[in-house]
Protein backbone atom coordinates (compact mmCIF):
# COMPACT_ATOMS: atom_id res chain seq x y z
CA UNK A 1 0.00 0.00 0.00
CA UNK A 2 1.33 3.40 -0.94
CA UNK A 3 1.36 5.97 1.85
CA UNK A 4 1.43 9.65 1.01
CA UNK A 5 2.71 11.92 3.74
CA UNK A 6 3.26 15.66 4.08
CA UNK A 7 6.15 17.38 5.66
CA UNK A 8 5.64 19.81 8.49
CA UNK A 9 6.01 22.88 6.24
CA UNK A 10 3.61 21.50 3.62
CA UNK A 11 1.06 20.68 6.29
CA UNK A 12 1.45 24.16 7.78
CA UNK A 13 0.89 25.79 4.39
CA UNK A 14 -2.14 23.58 3.71
CA UNK A 15 -3.76 24.51 7.00
CA UNK A 16 -2.88 28.18 6.55
CA UNK A 17 -4.37 28.33 3.01
CA UNK A 18 -7.52 26.64 4.22
CA UNK A 19 -7.79 29.12 7.06
CA UNK A 20 -7.46 32.04 4.63
CA UNK A 21 -10.17 30.58 2.37
CA UNK A 22 -12.58 30.07 5.25
CA UNK A 23 -11.97 33.55 6.66
CA UNK A 24 -12.51 35.07 3.22
CA UNK A 25 -15.75 33.12 2.84
CA UNK A 26 -16.85 34.27 6.30
CA UNK A 27 -16.12 37.91 5.41
CA UNK A 28 -18.17 37.54 2.23
CA UNK A 29 -21.09 35.97 4.05
CA UNK A 30 -20.94 38.61 6.78
CA UNK A 31 -21.08 41.32 4.13
CA UNK A 32 -24.08 39.60 2.53
CA UNK A 33 -25.82 39.49 5.90
CA UNK A 34 -25.16 43.17 6.62
CA UNK A 35 -25.99 44.56 3.14
CA UNK A 36 -28.59 42.00 2.14
CA UNK A 37 -27.09 41.84 -1.36
CA UNK A 38 -25.77 38.60 -2.80
CA UNK A 39 -22.02 38.59 -3.34
CA UNK A 40 -22.04 36.30 -6.37
CA UNK A 41 -24.27 38.37 -8.65
CA UNK A 42 -22.40 37.57 -11.90
CA UNK A 43 -22.65 33.84 -11.19
CA UNK A 44 -26.23 34.17 -10.02
CA UNK A 45 -27.28 36.08 -13.16
CA UNK A 46 -25.23 34.07 -15.62
CA UNK A 47 -22.78 36.92 -16.11
CA UNK A 48 -25.45 39.29 -17.48
CA UNK A 49 -25.90 42.34 -15.24
CA UNK A 50 -27.60 44.42 -17.94
CA UNK A 51 -31.11 43.66 -16.71
CA UNK A 52 -30.20 44.73 -13.18
CA UNK A 53 -28.69 47.96 -14.49
CA UNK A 54 -31.83 48.65 -16.55
CA UNK A 55 -34.02 48.04 -13.52
CA UNK A 56 -31.94 50.37 -11.37
CA UNK A 57 -32.14 53.12 -14.01
CA UNK A 58 -35.90 52.65 -14.33
CA UNK A 59 -36.34 52.83 -10.56
CA UNK A 60 -34.22 56.00 -10.38
CA UNK A 61 -36.25 57.56 -13.20
CA UNK A 62 -39.54 56.58 -11.54
CA UNK A 63 -38.31 58.08 -8.27
CA UNK A 64 -37.69 61.37 -10.07
CA UNK A 65 -41.20 61.22 -11.55
CA UNK A 66 -42.62 60.72 -8.08
CA UNK A 67 -40.75 63.76 -6.77
CA UNK A 68 -42.00 65.84 -9.71
CA UNK A 69 -45.55 64.56 -9.18
CA UNK A 70 -45.42 65.40 -5.50
CA UNK A 71 -44.25 68.94 -6.26
CA UNK A 72 -46.91 69.29 -8.97
CA UNK A 73 -49.60 68.10 -6.57
CA UNK A 74 -48.53 70.66 -3.98
CA UNK A 75 -48.37 73.38 -6.65
CA UNK A 76 -51.85 72.65 -7.99
CA UNK A 77 -53.38 72.32 -4.52
CA UNK A 78 -51.91 75.66 -3.46
CA UNK A 79 -53.10 77.36 -6.66
CA UNK A 80 -56.52 75.82 -6.11
CA UNK A 81 -56.71 77.28 -2.61
CA UNK A 82 -55.85 80.78 -3.87
CA UNK A 83 -58.44 80.63 -6.66
CA UNK A 84 -61.04 79.26 -4.26
CA UNK A 85 -60.63 82.28 -1.98
CA UNK A 86 -61.12 84.66 -4.91
CA UNK A 87 -64.15 82.70 -6.10
CA UNK A 88 -65.74 82.63 -2.66
CA UNK A 89 -65.34 86.40 -2.36
CA UNK A 90 -66.83 86.97 -5.82
CA UNK A 91 -69.78 84.67 -5.09
CA UNK A 92 -70.54 86.13 -1.66
CA UNK A 93 -70.19 89.79 -2.63
CA UNK A 94 -72.08 89.31 -5.89
CA UNK A 95 -74.95 87.64 -4.06
CA UNK A 96 -75.00 90.39 -1.41
CA UNK A 97 -75.08 93.13 -4.04
CA UNK A 98 -77.84 91.57 -6.10
CA UNK A 99 -79.96 90.96 -3.01
CA UNK A 100 -79.58 94.48 -1.63
CA UNK A 101 -79.56 96.80 -4.63
CA UNK A 102 -83.35 97.05 -4.80
CA UNK A 103 -83.36 98.67 -1.36
CA UNK A 104 -79.88 100.16 -1.45
CA UNK A 105 -79.10 103.67 -0.34
CA UNK A 106 -75.97 105.75 0.01
CA UNK A 107 -74.96 103.98 3.21
CA UNK A 108 -75.47 100.51 1.74
CA UNK A 109 -73.58 101.51 -1.39
CA UNK A 110 -70.67 102.73 0.72
CA UNK A 111 -70.56 99.47 2.70
CA UNK A 112 -70.64 97.34 -0.45
CA UNK A 113 -68.02 99.55 -2.09
CA UNK A 114 -65.74 99.18 0.93
CA UNK A 115 -66.20 95.41 0.79
CA UNK A 116 -65.37 95.46 -2.94
CA UNK A 117 -62.10 97.24 -2.22
CA UNK A 118 -61.24 94.74 0.52
CA UNK A 119 -61.86 91.82 -1.83
CA UNK A 120 -59.85 93.52 -4.59
CA UNK A 121 -56.87 93.72 -2.24
CA UNK A 122 -57.33 90.06 -1.28
CA UNK A 123 -57.62 89.05 -4.94
CA UNK A 124 -54.33 90.73 -5.82
CA UNK A 125 -52.72 89.24 -2.72
CA UNK A 126 -53.87 85.75 -3.72
CA UNK A 127 -52.65 86.18 -7.29
CA UNK A 128 -49.29 87.24 -5.86
CA UNK A 129 -49.25 84.00 -3.87
CA UNK A 130 -46.09 81.93 -3.68
CA UNK A 131 -45.01 78.40 -2.92
CA UNK A 132 -41.50 77.83 -1.58
CA UNK A 133 -40.48 81.30 -2.75
CA UNK A 134 -41.86 80.80 -6.28
CA UNK A 135 -44.76 82.86 -7.61
CA UNK A 136 -47.60 80.66 -8.83
CA UNK A 137 -49.19 83.11 -11.27
CA UNK A 138 -46.18 84.90 -12.78
CA UNK A 139 -45.56 82.52 -15.69
CA UNK A 140 -41.95 81.54 -16.21
CA UNK A 141 -40.73 84.51 -14.16
CA UNK A 142 -41.40 82.76 -10.86
CA UNK A 143 -39.08 85.12 -8.99
CA UNK A 144 -41.26 88.15 -9.63
CA UNK A 145 -44.35 89.47 -7.85
CA UNK A 146 -46.82 89.40 -10.75
CA UNK A 147 -49.17 92.24 -9.73
CA UNK A 148 -48.77 95.76 -8.43
CA UNK A 149 -50.90 96.88 -5.49
CA UNK A 150 -54.64 97.50 -5.47
CA UNK A 151 -53.92 101.19 -4.81
CA UNK A 152 -51.93 101.38 -8.05
CA UNK A 153 -54.83 99.82 -9.94
CA UNK A 154 -57.42 102.16 -8.45
CA UNK A 155 -55.28 105.23 -9.11
CA UNK A 156 -54.99 104.23 -12.77
CA UNK A 157 -58.75 103.67 -13.06
CA UNK A 158 -59.62 106.98 -11.40
CA UNK A 159 -57.37 108.73 -13.91
CA UNK A 160 -59.22 106.86 -16.67
CA UNK A 161 -62.85 107.43 -15.58
CA UNK A 162 -62.60 110.35 -13.15
CA UNK A 163 -64.69 112.69 -15.30
CA UNK A 164 -67.42 110.17 -16.19
CA UNK A 165 -70.82 109.88 -14.52
CA UNK A 166 -72.79 107.50 -16.70
CA UNK A 167 -72.51 103.94 -15.36
CA UNK A 168 -72.33 102.40 -18.84
CA UNK A 169 -69.53 104.79 -19.80
CA UNK A 170 -67.62 104.03 -16.59
CA UNK A 171 -68.01 100.28 -17.04
CA UNK A 172 -66.94 100.47 -20.69
CA UNK A 173 -63.89 102.60 -19.85
CA UNK A 174 -62.84 100.23 -17.07
CA UNK A 175 -63.26 97.23 -19.41
CA UNK A 176 -61.19 98.96 -22.10
CA UNK A 177 -58.43 99.70 -19.59
CA UNK A 178 -58.22 96.05 -18.56
CA UNK A 179 -58.19 94.95 -22.22
CA UNK A 180 -55.68 97.56 -23.40
CA UNK A 181 -52.04 96.33 -23.43
CA UNK A 182 -51.08 99.84 -22.36
CA UNK A 183 -53.53 99.61 -19.47
CA UNK A 184 -53.59 96.66 -17.08
CA UNK A 185 -50.76 94.71 -18.71
CA UNK A 186 -48.38 97.67 -18.70
CA UNK A 187 -49.27 99.18 -15.33
CA UNK A 188 -50.21 96.18 -13.18
CA UNK A 189 -48.63 93.00 -14.53
CA UNK A 190 -44.95 92.28 -13.82
CA UNK A 191 -44.78 88.56 -14.60
CA UNK A 192 -43.68 86.78 -17.77
CA UNK A 193 -45.86 86.64 -20.86
CA UNK A 194 -44.98 82.95 -21.29
CA UNK A 195 -46.52 80.25 -19.12
CA UNK A 196 -44.53 77.63 -17.23
CA UNK A 197 -43.50 74.56 -19.18
CA UNK A 198 -45.29 71.27 -18.74
CA UNK A 199 -44.01 69.05 -15.93
CA UNK A 200 -43.37 65.38 -16.66
CA UNK A 201 -44.76 63.29 -13.82
CA UNK A 202 -44.75 59.85 -15.48
CA UNK A 203 -43.35 57.93 -18.39
CA UNK A 204 -46.18 59.19 -20.62
CA UNK A 205 -47.78 61.87 -18.44
CA UNK A 206 -47.27 65.62 -18.31
CA UNK A 207 -49.26 68.35 -16.56
CA UNK A 208 -49.29 71.99 -17.52
CA UNK A 209 -49.88 75.02 -15.31
CA UNK A 210 -50.68 77.79 -17.75
CA UNK A 211 -52.35 80.12 -15.23
CA UNK A 212 -51.00 83.64 -15.01
CA UNK A 213 -52.27 86.70 -13.18
CA UNK A 214 -52.93 88.41 -16.53
CA UNK A 215 -55.45 85.68 -17.47
CA UNK A 216 -58.67 87.27 -18.75
CA UNK A 217 -60.69 85.37 -16.14
CA UNK A 218 -58.63 86.84 -13.33
CA UNK A 219 -58.92 90.24 -14.96
CA UNK A 220 -62.69 89.84 -14.94
CA UNK A 221 -62.64 89.25 -11.19
CA UNK A 222 -60.38 92.24 -10.53
CA UNK A 223 -62.44 94.44 -12.83
CA UNK A 224 -65.65 93.45 -11.04
CA UNK A 225 -64.26 94.26 -7.60
CA UNK A 226 -62.77 97.50 -8.95
CA UNK A 227 -66.14 98.62 -10.34
CA UNK A 228 -67.67 98.18 -6.92
CA UNK A 229 -64.79 100.02 -5.26
CA UNK A 230 -65.15 102.98 -7.65
CA UNK A 231 -68.63 103.65 -6.24
CA UNK A 232 -67.01 104.93 -3.06
CA UNK A 233 -66.68 108.72 -2.59
CA UNK A 234 -62.99 108.04 -1.94
CA UNK A 235 -62.57 107.43 -5.68
CA UNK A 236 -65.48 108.95 -7.61
CA UNK A 237 -66.84 111.47 -5.16
CA UNK A 238 -68.81 113.33 -7.87
CA UNK A 239 -71.25 110.45 -8.33
CA UNK A 240 -74.75 110.83 -6.90
CA UNK A 241 -76.10 108.17 -4.54
CA UNK A 242 -78.26 106.82 -7.37
CA UNK A 243 -75.27 106.60 -9.72
CA UNK A 244 -73.20 104.94 -6.98
CA UNK A 245 -75.92 102.34 -6.42
CA UNK A 246 -76.15 101.74 -10.17
CA UNK A 247 -72.40 101.22 -10.32
CA UNK A 248 -72.54 98.79 -7.41
CA UNK A 249 -75.32 96.89 -9.18
CA UNK A 250 -73.22 96.67 -12.33
CA UNK A 251 -70.35 95.32 -10.24
CA UNK A 252 -72.68 92.63 -8.85
CA UNK A 253 -73.62 91.52 -12.35
CA UNK A 254 -69.98 91.41 -13.41
CA UNK A 255 -69.10 89.42 -10.27
CA UNK A 256 -71.55 86.69 -11.26
CA UNK A 257 -69.75 86.41 -14.60
CA UNK A 258 -66.40 86.36 -12.79
CA UNK A 259 -67.64 83.67 -10.43
CA UNK A 260 -68.60 81.41 -13.33
CA UNK A 261 -65.19 81.87 -14.95
CA UNK A 262 -63.34 81.25 -11.67
CA UNK A 263 -65.33 78.04 -11.25
CA UNK A 264 -64.05 76.96 -14.68
CA UNK A 265 -60.49 77.60 -13.49
CA UNK A 266 -61.11 75.51 -10.38
CA UNK A 267 -62.53 72.75 -12.54
CA UNK A 268 -59.42 72.78 -14.73
CA UNK A 269 -57.18 72.66 -11.66
CA UNK A 270 -59.27 69.83 -10.24
CA UNK A 271 -58.76 67.85 -13.44
CA UNK A 272 -55.00 68.41 -13.17
CA UNK A 273 -55.04 67.31 -9.53
CA UNK A 274 -56.93 64.13 -10.46
CA UNK A 275 -54.44 63.32 -13.23
CA UNK A 276 -51.53 63.83 -10.84
CA UNK A 277 -53.08 61.53 -8.24
CA UNK A 278 -53.83 58.83 -10.82
CA UNK A 279 -50.28 59.05 -12.17
CA UNK A 280 -48.78 58.88 -8.67
CA UNK A 281 -50.80 55.73 -8.01
CA UNK A 282 -49.55 54.13 -11.24
CA UNK A 283 -45.98 55.22 -10.48
CA UNK A 284 -46.17 53.68 -7.01
CA UNK A 285 -47.43 50.38 -8.43
CA UNK A 286 -44.68 50.36 -11.06
CA UNK A 287 -42.04 51.14 -8.43
CA UNK A 288 -43.27 48.31 -6.23
CA UNK A 289 -43.13 45.84 -9.12
CA UNK A 290 -39.67 46.90 -10.25
CA UNK A 291 -38.29 46.95 -6.71
CA UNK A 292 -39.66 43.48 -6.03
CA UNK A 293 -38.11 42.15 -9.23
CA UNK A 294 -34.76 43.76 -8.44
CA UNK A 295 -34.80 42.37 -4.90
CA UNK A 296 -35.48 38.88 -6.22
CA UNK A 297 -32.43 39.20 -8.45
CA UNK A 298 -29.87 40.71 -6.09
CA UNK A 299 -30.91 40.07 -2.50
CA UNK A 300 -29.38 37.22 -0.55
CA UNK A 301 -31.54 34.79 1.43
CA UNK A 302 -30.96 35.75 5.11
CA UNK A 303 -31.77 32.26 6.40
CA UNK A 304 -29.43 30.58 3.91
CA UNK A 305 -26.69 33.11 4.61
CA UNK A 306 -26.98 32.62 8.38
CA UNK A 307 -26.82 28.86 7.93
CA UNK A 308 -23.70 29.14 5.78
CA UNK A 309 -22.07 31.44 8.34
CA UNK A 310 -22.63 28.83 11.07
CA UNK A 311 -21.19 26.16 8.78
CA UNK A 312 -18.06 28.19 8.01
CA UNK A 313 -17.61 29.05 11.69
CA UNK A 314 -17.79 25.35 12.57
CA UNK A 315 -15.21 24.55 9.88
CA UNK A 316 -12.92 27.29 11.21
CA UNK A 317 -13.18 26.01 14.76
CA UNK A 318 -12.40 22.50 13.56
CA UNK A 319 -9.46 23.78 11.55
CA UNK A 320 -8.10 25.68 14.56
CA UNK A 321 -8.38 22.51 16.66
CA UNK A 322 -6.50 20.49 14.06
CA UNK A 323 -3.85 23.18 13.83
CA UNK A 324 -3.32 23.18 17.61
CA UNK A 325 -3.09 19.41 17.76
CA UNK A 326 -0.65 19.33 14.84
CA UNK A 327 1.59 21.88 16.47
CA UNK A 328 1.87 19.70 19.58
CA UNK A 329 3.08 16.60 17.68
CA UNK A 330 6.79 15.74 18.03
CA UNK A 331 9.02 12.61 18.12
CA UNK A 332 9.52 12.69 21.87
CA UNK A 333 5.80 12.57 22.56
CA UNK A 334 5.45 9.83 19.99
CA UNK A 335 8.11 7.68 21.75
Amino acid sequence: MNVTSFGDMAQYLLLRNRSVELNKTLDTLTQEMSTGIASNLPDRLGGDLGFVADLERSIARMDSYQVAAQEAALFSATAQSYVERINDNALNLGADILSLTSTANATTAQELSTQSMTFLRETISNLNGQLSGRSLFAGTDTGSTPLESADTLMAALVAEVGALTDVDDIAAAVQNWFDDPAGFDAIMYNGATSSMSAVRIGANEEVNFALRADDDRFKQAMMSFALGALASPDYLGHLSSVEAVDLIERAGTELMTAQTQLTDIQSDLGFVEARIEETRTRNTAALTTMSTTLNDLILADPAETASRIEEVQFQLEALYSITVRSSQLNLLNYM
